[in-house]
């Protein structure tokens, strides 16, 4: 079983929308950038919770967002 592709979508989504690279995320999160190149492509099974935390507070988003129980923030909105 690989990470959930919404985690992985949203993720990529966020990091686009506030223009943070992989090796930016690995740097704000302190994660092995092969780490986050895993859980982005889906190669990860079940990320540890404590990882997708440490991605949230690095993006300036909620882990319901990164979830998709809640909507991402949109491109106006500040991140």
């Amino acid at each position: 079983m690989t990470a959930r592709p919404t985690v992985s979508k949203n993720i990529q989504k966020t990091m686009e929308l506030a223009g943070i690279s992989q090796a930016e995320l690995a740097r704000l999160t302190t994660l092995p950038h092969p780490t986050i190149n895993k859980i982005l492509h889906g190669l990860t099974k079940d990320p540890r919770l404590s990882t997708v935390l440490l991605i949230a507070e690095a993006l300036k988003v909620r882990l319901n967002q990164l979830a998709g129980v809640d909507p991402l923030p949109s491109a106006t909105e500040d991140i």
